[in-house]
């Protein structure tokens, strides 16, 4: 859709001030592998797979790889029967997490470049298209187990992006709207008691983490 240069320069021209250095280019190839697990060799991290870093997910993707090797591998055997389930455990975490940053693209406003207007037309994953619809139809949010992503981040960016439900869910009529804005209030209340009670943040850094 562009070139690295083409890139580079609409880079610098959004800067506020003048570049500290000139900008580099970052490359990497996104995905996973068919299995992690083939018989006594499992790869987790990078060398199992790596998906573009908008959400930061590498870290998530150790520590759940890791908790399922030690669930699945109790003994020196490597069934292959426990090696299947977590391959496809992890395949499914990885295309969960996929659908997730695909959406930020996906239901762009955006219409300004050759880029972002393939971005708006693409095809999605069944699975990505039905949390979009169920929520824009009835407001209820479809939120996997493996996503890795709760309820608030799939709220925040579907409303953020513009998909408002058509409907309400029924139950909330059953809320009584002075409780409801009384437990808002004790929670902005907790909040603020903690905001309170923390250091700011360069004292926290020069008692924790000062560079030497």
């Amino acid at each position: 859709f562009t070139t690295d240069e083409e890139a580079g320069r609409v880079l610098l021209a959004g800067l506020d001030g003048e570049a500290q250095d000139a900008p580099r280019q970052l490359r990497f190839t996104t995905g996973r592998r068919r299995k992690s697990w083939v018989k006594n060799c499992v790869a987790i991290g990078l060398s199992g797979g790596f998906l573009e870093p908008l959400e930061s997910t590498s870290i998530n993707f150790i520590e759940f790889a890791v908790g399922k090797l030690i669930e699945y591998f109790p003994d020196r055997e490597c069934r292959q029967e426990l090696a299947n389930e977590f391959n496809r455990l992890l395949a499914q975490s990885y295309e969960y997490v996929r659908d997730f940053i695909v959406l930020h693209y996906k239901l762009t406003d955006r219409s300004d470049s050759e880029f972002w207007r393939y971005c708006a037309n693409m095809p999605i994953p069944d699975t990505l298209q039905h949390q979009i619809e169920t929520f824009r139809e009835t407001g209820r949010l479809v939120v996997y187990d493996l996503q890795g992503f709760r309820e608030p981040s799939m709220f925040s960016l579907l409303m953020g992006l513009g998909v408002v439900p058509k409907r309400v869910d029924p139950l909330i009529e059953n809320l009584q709207f002075d409780q409801l804005l009384a437990h808002l209030a004790s929670r902005r209340d907790a909040i603020m008691h903690m905001v309170k009670a923390a250091p700011e943040h360069a004292l926290y850094i020069s008692r924790h983490c000062a560079a030497p």
